[in-house]
This record gives C-alpha cells, structure tokens and sequence, in this order.
C-alpha cells in the first residue's frame, strides 16, 4: 500500500481507526492521509449562532487533527490532512477517489444492526459504497492488538 485514508473525528472510536491506520501506514511505509468532516451548520441559525457553530466546529477539526497528526510523527508516518464539509460518508469516498488511496479506514460507533439502520452509520454507508477496500476498526480490534 501506498496511501491510507483514515478518517476520524476525534471519539474514541475515530482513536481506533487512526490507531489501527498507523499500525498499517508504518508496517507497508505508506503514507496516511488524515481526514476530518465537518458537518456544514444550518443557515436558519441566524448570524451570531451560525458564526459560532462554524468556528467550533472549526475549533474541533484543528484540535483533532492536529492531535492525529503528532501522533502520525511520533509513529515516523508522512501524513498529511484535509478538513472537509458535508456528508461524512459523501466527503470521505470522494476523497479517496480524488487521492486513489489504497485503504480507507474509519470507526464504528457500534450501534448494532438496528440502530445502525434507523439512526445511519458512517462507516456502513462507507463499506456499501467505496471503490477500494476499507477497514472498519472497533474497539475488538485495538483490544486484540493490545493483548
């Protein structure tokens, strides 16, 4: 593998997928493209409230990549990152068609079946649609890679 595309989004289950990507990114001398996604804030919030919701969240994606990053150096990963807006899932296979990434490799919330059909899932959405193989970390797997 050349490139791996991890997306987080700084929970503990984005922790996962990061974890996991630079376990690989290290193991094959690929390089890893972080990826945040920010959700675009609603225009009915009127001024003060939009402009607050947009910086928060801009906030949240500097803090968390910035995190994702250091931790990319510290592993000796070449990473890079993109922060984007919209749809996670949308932004996220769009990504990884724009970079022709090897991998893509994202958290699960865990939800179940159900609440996963009800609720959405990210990473379900992620699996149905991409073009390239993607690897759903969970928290199973960082407890397996510890022991």
């Amino acid at each position: 593998m050349k490139q791996i595309l991890v997306a987080t989004d700084g929970s503990v289950n984005g922790g996962y997928a990061l974890e996991q990507a630079l376990d690989l990114a290290t193991a094959d001398a690929a390089k890893l493209v972080i990826v945040y996604v920010r959700h675009a804030p609603s225009p009915v919030l009127g001024h003060p409230y939009y402009q607050r919701s947009v910086t928060n969240e801009s906030q949240r994606a500097c803090e968390t990549t910035a995190l994702a990053l250091a931790r990319a150096k510290k592993a000796g990963v070449d990473a890079e990152v993109d922060v984007l807006e919209g749809d996670p899932a949308e932004c996220i296979l769009e990504a990884a068609r724009l970079r022709d990434v090897d991998l893509i490799v994202v958290g699960s919330r865990g939800l179940g079946a159900m609440a996963g059909l009800l609720l959405g899932s990210v990473s379900r959405e992620i699996v149905h649609h991409a073009d390239r193989p993607v690897l759903v970390a969970t928290r199973r797997l960082a407890r397996r890679r510890a022991a």
